[in-house]
């Protein structure tokens, strides 16, 4: 029985093994199947192949490289003036009868002030004309007395002329001079050279003349005129004011043309020159000006160590006022035939500068050496990998901070390459070559 039991299990052991053998080789094929098979979704979709991932690119700023005048400026400060500004006195004395003029007019030349009373003139005017027609009648009453001798005349005013081209020329001392010319005067007087002014000096004629003449005068004064087109300011006289002659009236400011009184540095006055450029920021304008250098002072102020550079100006707007502060740019050192790159595209790695090159829809990293450079511009000496520079080419001035070499990217703008310098012609300048720097 029990032989019988033991032959009944081993033969279903020789079964089940053969049951199992074939499920393994069934599973392996269908694994095989599975690799070769396309790969589908959760139902049943076939998924498309992925493609490689796009390279995105990073869009930057770019400037030129430009090669021309290398600007190495003078920074001073100063204040604006008027030169043309007038304290207005009374020439005569009297009542002043009205003033027609109030603090912040707009005046023309010649305009009518103020007045002072004109009767007492008046009457000074009608006595001076009197004595001049007196002088008149009795010269004429006299008339047949003398006789001039032109020639007399003529033969003093050679002779005059030749003493004082030889005074002039050295040849007489002073008192040579005038004691010659005493001689001169009494031989003509002689000969009737000087007769018809010794007559009018005699009958009073030349006399009254002169005093009408400075009656005439005063009479102009009693009214008080703008010497030129200004603005009033610091009036203080009023209607009914006794005044006297001297006494001050009001100032009268024209601010059409206007100049800058810059004090430079005694250290930066080396290589300065009358009619170089300079840019002059007004804050309280918020604009800056064009202008060049006319006046460089011959003297230095002892205590500040600062020399006065007159900029003279336009204003015809009336934007700027006489004591606006304002800070000058002055072209100091001009460094012709440069290469430069915009002073944003430089960077330091690594303790190395460099900048990156626009090359297609790439930026290439060039190494560089720099020299000279300004607010704006970087001069660039040599180029030691990555590429060259010359001028014309782009390089990139913005997001570049972290920007790798060959890395792709897109133009957002284009810095237009322009100098401050531009409206200035800096060929007239001395050159800076050799200065200090």
């Amino acid at each position: 029985m029990k032989t019988l039991l033991n032959l009944v299990l081993i033969l279903t052991l020789v079964v089940l093994s053969g049951c199992f053998g074939q499920g393994g080789d069934e599973t392996a094929a269908d694994s095989t199947a599975n690799v070769n098979a396309e790969k589908t979704d959760g139902q049943g979709q076939k998924e498309k192949p992925k493609k490689p991932k796009k390279e995105k690119a990073i869009k930057v700023n770019v400037g030129t490289v430009s090669k021309g005048d290398l600007v190495l400026p003078v920074f001073a400060d100063g204040a604006i003036r008027t030169p043309k500004s007038l304290l207005i006195k009374t020439k005569i004395g009297g009542e002043l009868l009205s003033v027609l003029v109030r603090d912040g007019d707009h005046v023309r030349k010649g305009q009518v002030l103020a007045r002072i009373d004109p009767r007492e003139y008046e009457i000074a005017m009608e006595e001076s004309r009197y004595r001049h027609l007196q002088a008149l009648s009795q010269m004429a009453a006299e008339a047949d007395t003398f006789s001039i001798n032109y020639a007399a005349m003529e033969e003093f005013t050679s002779g005059r002329d030749k003493l004082e081209s030889l005074y002039k020329r050295g040849g007489l001392t002073r008192e040579e001079y005038q004691s010659r010319l005493l001689e001169l005067e009494m031989d003509s007087l002689n000969k009737g050279a000087f007769r018809e002014a010794v007559f009018q000096q005699r009958t009073g004629l030349a006399e009254a003349r002169m005093a009408e003449e400075r009656a005439r005068l005063n009479l102009e004064y009693t009214d008080i005129r703008a010497p030129f087109s200004g603005i009033i300011q610091g009036l203080t006289m009023v209607a009914g004011e006794i005044v006297s002659t001297g006494t001050s009236v009001c100032t009268i400011f024209n601010n059409d043309k206007l100049e800058a009184v810059i004090n430079v540095l005694e250290a930066d006055l080396g290589n300065l020159s009358q009619g170089r450029p300079v840019l002059l920021s007004v804050p309280a304008t918020g604009k800056t000006l064009e202008a060049k250098i006319d006046v460089i002072s011959p003297t230095l102020d002892v205590a500040t160590r600062t020399c006065e550079v007159i900029v003279r100006f336009d204003n015809p707007d009336g934007k700027y006022r006489p004591g606006m502060f304002v800070r000058s740019r002055i072209a100091g050192w001009v460094y012709p035939d440069k290469l430069m790159v915009p002073k944003a595209a430089l960077l330091t790695r690594d303790n190395r500068t460099l900048v990156f090159k626009k090359d297609g829809d790439r930026a290439k990293w060039l190494y560089v050496d720099t020299g000279l450079q300004n607010d704006d511009w970087v001069e660039i000496i040599a180029v030691h990998s990555g590429g060259s520079l010359a001028a014309g080419d782009e390089v990139i001035v913005s997001d570049h901070l972290t920007l790798a070499h060959e890395a792709k990217i897109k133009v957002r703008k284009r810095i237009p390459a322009v100098s401050r310098w531009d409206f200035a012609d800096l060929a007239t300048g001395d050159s800076g070559e050799g200065a200090a720097q």
